[in-house]
């Protein structure tokens, strides 16, 4: 089976960092970008399996973000995972309305984050 490549947009370095730990310690390839802007550069040459987002980020949040994605006739089927802070239902249901697979909310444990990724990818 062929290793799955996650695109991780996360803007704060240390957490970006310990998610790519955790992804690569149960098998993933991961792509890294700090904010969408660059995340949407990576994905005009690069198709992820999964894309794995922040919420609260810089200039495009990821409700935007993920508007974005879906637009793209190319990309509009890659799934979309929120990893965010914001656990209000309204902001789960905002990210689900857009198109997500999935909301996990931090803080989360590693198994968790694997759990969901594989269950939208197998």
């Amino acid at each position: 089976m062929d290793k799955k490549t996650i695109l991780v947009v996360e803007d704060e370095h240390m957490l970006l960092q310990n998610i790519v730990s955790i992804l690569e310690l149960f098998g993933f390839n991961t792509i890294q970008a700090t904010n969408a802007t660059d995340a949407l550069v990576l994905l005009e040459t690069t198709k992820p399996d999964l894309i794995l987002s922040d919420v609260m980020m810089g200039e495009i949040d990821g409700f935007e973000f993920i508007r974005l994605v879906k637009e793209i006739d190319a990309l509009r089927d890659i799934p979309f995972v929120f990893l965010t802070a914001l656990a209000d239902v309204i902001d789960k249901n905002k990210g689900i309305g857009g198109g997500a697979a999935a909301y996990v909310t931090k803080p989360f444990s590693g198994k968790e984050l694997v759990r969901v990724i594989n269950e939208i990818l197998l």
